[in-house]
């Protein structure tokens, strides 16, 4: 079941009537749109999302780096917590979708499309084997730049992205720590090179940054 079969057609049907809070599944039987306490909301989601997080890192996912397993991927994390785990975002389909002044991809056929040509990519380069570790990092760059910016889901990117890549990068015989991104510095310097990517098309920031972290 889809997003739009659910009711959702638009950027406004995520949201629990009268609020700017997402639809959950963690409310109380009073609630049936879920916690409307955004603060709630975010420290449940966190508490949720950092316990699968752990689980992923224990046990990944089979898969084959493709959409599907992205998808899955953000199912898997954020199951606890919205109803639309795992499926694209369905809006805005008529505009790029803006967010701090910072561009993604319009909802809908565009964005699929986009999202299956870089996961092609990915496999037709061998998901990044056989590497040396500059290459490794610059082609990863490239790719988590670009699928930034295609923007699949309504909430819960950075967290799908760092965790997909991170399983990406020890199937090509690299690490790439998650506990790297506590650091607030290297945190600060991860978002502004992914705003810079966005808005720009550069990935090299990005890539600077993941030469920092992966091993």
């Amino acid at each position: 079941m889809g997003a739009n079969s659910r009711g959702i057609k638009s950027w406004d049907d995520y949201f629990i009537p009268g609020t700017r809070t997402l639809k959950n599944l963690v409310g109380r039987p009073s609630e049936p749109y879920g916690v409307e306490d955004p603060v709630k909301l975010a420290v449940l989601e966190q508490a949720a999302s950092t316990v699968r997080i752990a689980e992923l890192q224990r046990d990944p996912l089979q898969g084959d780096f493709d959409y599907t397993h992205f998808k899955a991927t953000h199912r898997y994390i954020f199951q606890d917590i919205y109803e639309w785990a795992g499926e694209e975002r369905v809006a805005p389909t008529d505009r790029w979708m803006t967010k701090d002044g910072h561009a993604y991809y319009p909802a809908g056929p565009v964005l699929t499309e986009a999202a299956e040509t870089q996961f092609r990519k990915l496999e037709q380069k061998d998901l990044l084997r056989g590497l040396a570790m500059e290459a490794f990092v610059s082609e990863l760059a490239e790719i988590w730049g670009e699928i930034n910016v295609i923007h699949s889901f309504r909430e819960g990117n950075t967290r799908t992205q760092v965790v997909f890549f991170a399983d990406l990068a020890r199937k090509a015989g690299f690490e790439l720590p998650l506990a790297a991104f506590r650091d607030k510095d290297l945190r600060d310097a991860f978002i502004e090179a992914r705003f810079h990517s966005q808005d720009t098309g550069d990935n090299t920031p990005l890539a600077e940054v993941l030469r920092r972290v992966v091993r």
